[in-house]
């Protein structure tokens, strides 16, 4: 009769405030969803690289919740708001008519 011997590991478990840029783990984090709380990882619109938005430059500054899928859009310093009607230009209104996303 053969007996095995059972060994236990210390596993480990990274929380996001573990977490910083310079480990290279994962981006860094840019705030929650002010709709569910999630943490938001945006990534800029041409590279994919993960980055924060610059705030106050239209459809650039806005990104959508992979969790609620509320469109946001960035104030600074990780502060989100969910888009409303006063942040459309005439482009948006006329994108969302023939039902562009």
């Amino acid at each position: 009769m053969e007996t095995e011997t059972l060994t236990r590991t210390r596993v480990d478990i990274t929380t996001e405030a573990d977490v910083t840029p310079e480990t290279g783990d994962a981006p860094p984090a840019f705030g929650r969803c002010p709709v569910c709380g999630k943490p938001l990882r945006p990534r800029d619109k041409r590279t994919g690289a993960p980055a924060a938005p610059k705030p106050g430059t239209g459809y650039e500054s806005r990104a959508r919740c992979s969790g609620c899928g509320t469109i946001l859009v960035y104030l600074g310093s990780g502060r989100w708001r969910p888009l409303s009607e006063d942040d459309l230009s005439d482009d948006d209104r006329f994108a969302d008519s023939i039902g562009l996303d």
